[in-house]
């Protein structure tokens, strides 16, 4: 499973650009040499769901980030033919990563920090895959 994560592209859309990266190719410039996340509510527990119930879970994911008021971009993460409508969230916390994670019952997260940037898993927040920021 490890290369999966470690092959998976991103793609943000932010100010109008689109950011394409893996986690070898993090970009270096703001807001991403900052602390953020990527975050959807598709596919709970790696179990597919059709496109309509992915759909509104990730709306139910949009109307929590807006409550809490985390700027954050669209995202889309992507492997050969699969993908995920995401979120790139800034300024948010791992732990707070973890809780939303958590209720909407996903395996693991995409999340850069201060250190490093890597793939955890949500229920125990152990490494899947990391690399040193330093």
């Amino acid at each position: 499973m490890k290369d999966i994560y470690d092959n998976t592209h991103f793609r943000i859309s932010h100010n109008t650009e689109e950011i394409d990266f893996t986690i070898d190719t993090l970009p270096s410039f703001a807001p991403f040499d900052a602390p953020f996340a990527i975050l959807t509510a598709w596919n709970p527990n790696n179990q597919p769901l059709s496109l309509e119930e992915n759909t509104a879970r990730n709306e139910q994911l949009f109307e929590k980030l807006l409550e809490y008021g985390y700027p954050f971009d669209e995202a889309l993460g992507y492997l050969n033919d699969h993908s995920e409508e995401s979120y790139c969230i800034y300024d948010i916390t791992f732990e707070k990563t973890i809780e939303l994670a958590k209720s909407f019952e996903q395996y693991a997260i995409f999340y850069r920090g201060n250190n490093a940037v890597g793939y955890y898993e949500v229920e125990t927040s152990h490494i899947v895959t990391e690399r040193s920021l330093s």
